[in-house]
């Protein structure tokens, strides 16, 4: 039976009472008495329901299905008693007062059910103290449970400091990352008693969908979704960045496609945390309910916040972390690079002269040091070998720096199949190359080394497509004990280099004595030459150019020569390629130049009959690698007062080679003066046929080794013949160098050869000697 009363229950508990009416269960058989309750109820103003029951079977049954906030139970019942009540009702769990109202209970009696743990007992014959039990009572009650609540939300504080200690401290023991979050989804898992605990990261350009990045150890099918991305997790990314206070979702609250998604995966219930640093978003936690609906309280919602703010600082500090490793590492790779760099050639990754220096001196300390202790003569035998490659300038100059430098990377590949392992190999700059091989048995060893590079060198290099081959010049110094520092040593190899050079491209040479005693007279004659036209040590011999038709003399050839004060008449074979080494060439052909244009314009002066003559200056390849040749020539005519047509300007075919697009504007520019252009020593080298179209060439000298060998070399003639042909067939001129003989002046005249010069003719003279020779021959 249940019933609904109307008063109100007197005290702060009757305030709460008023609102919210008493629901009372009465256990009492006796209708009199259940009527008697409820009038002295009503009479104090309770607001109450009551339900009445009469045996155990009915107490039971209301206790397990109703909730309510005070039982009235009489003693003695016809079918159970009030003992069995109060059984019955901490049997359902229910923590309310549970009161006597009994008229046979004895004071004794009493006492014990209270101890047992009822609240409090009232008589039948003095029931009008029944308000103010319940009072009493609903009071106590409600205070013990304010006091149970308290202290469980202390425990339930405690609890979750604790597990969030236990998270700090795992961090804190660990800078790996890794580590960190896993024993987070761990511990959240076990503490909140979850089917799965996950962390996923933000879907990102690479990633475009969010993905489990860490999950429980404890969470089933673990390595099934361990990594996985899907949209269930992107969906809610999306919404944690614009509700940072966490998401909790049934599975009822997701959209469709979602919500098929969760049911795949199982999941009932879940609890989403974002992870924020500084309002960037770094992933979210999310905890699943898979085996029932779940109701997520405020405390849990508390415990994974506090725990997701802990998560997105070691995440940050992680990344941090990375970044400052990743900076230190960079750091350190690139002083790597630098100490790399200091001691090695960039081009090639060889050792550069710095390292090869230090390597050197150590061999000779150790050499030092090995024949003091030793009575061997040879303890430590190494050698010095010095590379230069042989016209690399050309192939540079002619396929680009770029294809020059492809094949300094393949000439150093080559070097180093042509030594032993533990051989030094350094790239000094350019293109020369030192090799330092150590512990030689004897000096051979040295020699079949640098035949083998020979022999490797010779194989054909491709680069870009085209075929280049090339040679070096090898210098070979042995140690011994007059070194005393490298670079003693690698100057005397850099002398034998020089040697080797000079004998003939591609060959080697070991340094002796005698080389260091000539290099010291070169470099004292290259001081000297430095000097020389200042003090006037200089002159200007003059050759006549006779015109093999007439006779007569057309022109002269200025040739320098050197008269040194104390080693006299120095040859120009030994100072021109000294000259050209120094670069003391390109001022040597300008003063040439000026005082040959003087001497003519002197000559025209004086002697107006000799106005046609013309005078043939040699310029080196030199002047053609600088832009200044034509305004130099400008000058030395405005100063000479000679005119351009009477000026012939005599080039190698290398110039054309070496710098071609360059020496097209120059001869150009000369072209346009009217001054003529003679490719000197036709024949000793390309002799291409593409050079005499392309420039404006008017004269081809044939050197004087085809003309020396016209008695006697029948091929000679023919090539002398030919180059006659082309000339004449081209409208060029002829002269030919060198001419000594009747027999060979014959010849020439044969085959219509338009100029010559030579001893025949007259050597080269003085000024004097010149003009006096010119006035002979014109009587003549």
């Amino acid at each position: 039976m249940t019933m609904e009363r109307s008063g109100q229950l007197l005290g702060a508990e009757g305030k709460r009472a008023k609102e919210s009416p008493l629901n009372i269960l009465i256990v009492e058989d006796v209708p009199e008495d259940v009527e008697l309750i409820t009038l002295i109820l009503e009479s104090n103003d309770i607001s109450f329901s009551y339900d009445n029951v009469t045996s155990a079977a009915h107490a039971k049954r209301h206790l397990s299905t109703r909730r309510y906030d005070v039982v009235l139970s009489d003693y003695s019942l016809a079918q159970f008693n009030g003992k069995q009540a109060f059984e019955m009702l901490k049997e359902s769990g229910q923590d309310i007062p549970f009161i006597l109202v009994t008229g046979s209970l004895g004071e004794e009696a009493a006492v014990e059910f209270i101890k047992a743990g009822m609240t409090d007992y009232v008589l039948k014959d003095r029931l009008f103290r029944l308000p103010t039990v319940l009072e009493r009572a609903l009071e106590e009650f409600e205070l013990r449970r304010q006091q149970q609540s308290a202290i469980s939300q202390i425990e339930r504080q405690a609890r979750r400091e604790a597990m969030v200690n236990r998270i700090v401290q795992a961090m804190r023991e660990t800078l790996i990352l890794e580590t960190v979050l896993q024993t987070t989804v761990d511990q959240l898992h076990d503490v909140l008693e979850v089917s799965r605990c996950s962390i996923f990261k933000p879907a990102d350009v690479q990633e475009k969908k969010a993905r489990i990045a860490y999950i429980s150890e404890g969470t089933n099918d673990r390595e099934a979704l361990l990594g996985i991305s899907s949209d269930f997790y992107t969906y809610y990314q999306e919404i944690l960045i614009r509700s940072p206070s966490g998401l909790i979702h049934q599975l009822n609250d997701l959209p469709d496609a979602l919500r098929q998604e969760a049911e795949v995966q199982g999941v009932f219930s879940l609890l989403s945390i974002p992870l924020l640093y500084q309002s960037t978003f770094l992933g979210g936690i999310c905890l699943q309910q898979c085996d029932r609906p779940r109701v997520w309280t405020e405390d849990e919602v508390a415990i994974v916040r506090a725990i997701a703010d802990q998560c997105s600082i070691a995440i940050h500090q992680a990344k941090l972390y990375q970044q400052v490793q990743a900076e230190l590492a960079e750091r350190q790779r690139i002083e790597a690079q630098l100490r790399h760099d200091a001691f090695h050639d960039t081009l090639t990754g060889l050792p550069n002269r710095a390292l090869f220096i230090d390597r050197l001196e150590h061999a000779l300390q150790l050499a030092t040091r090995r024949s003091q202790h030793s009575s061997s003569a040879k303890v430590h035998q190494f050698a010095v070998l010095f590379l230069d490659l042989d016209r690399f300038k050309v192939v540079n100059d002619s396929l680009g720096h770029s294809t020059g430098d492809q094949l300094l990377q393949k000439v150093a590949e080559q070097l180093q199949l042509s030594v032993r392992r533990g051989d030094t190999i350094a790239r000094l700059g350019g293109d020369e190359f030192v090799i330092l091989l150590e512990d030689l048995h004897n000096a051979s060893e040295a020699t079949e080394v640098a035949l083998r590079i020979h022999k490797q060198l010779k194989k054909p290099m491709l680069l870009d497509g085209q075929e280049v081959f090339i040679s070096a010049s090898i210098g070979i110094t042995l140690n011994s004990s007059r070194y005393t520092s490298p670079e003693e040593m690698l100057r005397d190899a850099d002398i034998a280099m020089y040697r080797a050079k000079r004998s003939g491209r591609g060959g080697y040479e070991i340094f002796d004595s005698s080389m260091h005693v000539i290099a010291l007279g070169q470099l004292q004659l290259e001081s000297d030459l430095q000097r020389a036209i200042d003090r006037q040590e200089l002159r200007v011999h003059y050759q006549p150019i006779i015109n093999l038709g007439t006779g007569r003399p057309e022109g002269f050839e200025a040739l320098v020569r050197w008269e040194h004060p104390r080693k006299g008449t120095i040859s120009p074979s030994q100072f021109i390629p000294m000259a050209e080494e120094t670069g003391l060439v390109r001022e040597i052909d300008l003063w040439v130049l000026q005082q040959a244009s003087d001497q003519m314009k002197l000559w025209q002066k004086e002697h107006p009959d000799l106005s046609h003559l013309t005078v043939s200056i040699n310029l080196s390849g030199k002047h053609f690698s600088k832009g200044e040749l034509i305004a130099q020539i400008d000058q030395v005519l405005h100063r000479s007062g000679m005119q351009g047509c009477r000026l012939k300007i005599e080039i190698t075919e290398g110039v054309l080679i070496d710098n071609a697009e360059f020496a097209a504007k120059i001869l150009e520019q000369l072209r346009i003066r009217k001054i003529e252009v003679c490719l000197d020593d036709f024949g000793t080298r390309y002799s291409s046929l593409s050079y005499l179209h392309r420039f404006p060439i008017n004269c081809l000298k044939i050197d004087q080794s085809f003309v020396t060998s016209l008695e006697t070399d029948s091929e000679k003639r023919e090539i002398v013949k030919a180059i006659v042909s082309l000339a004449r067939n081209l409208q060029m001129r002829v002269v030919a160098e060198g001419l000594e003989s009747s027999s060979q002046l014959s010849f020439l005249q044969s085959i219509h050869c338009h100029s010559g010069q030579g001893y025949y003719f007259s050597p080269p003279l003085e000024a004097s000697a010149a003009l006096g020779h010119l006035r002979h021959t014109r009587q003549d």
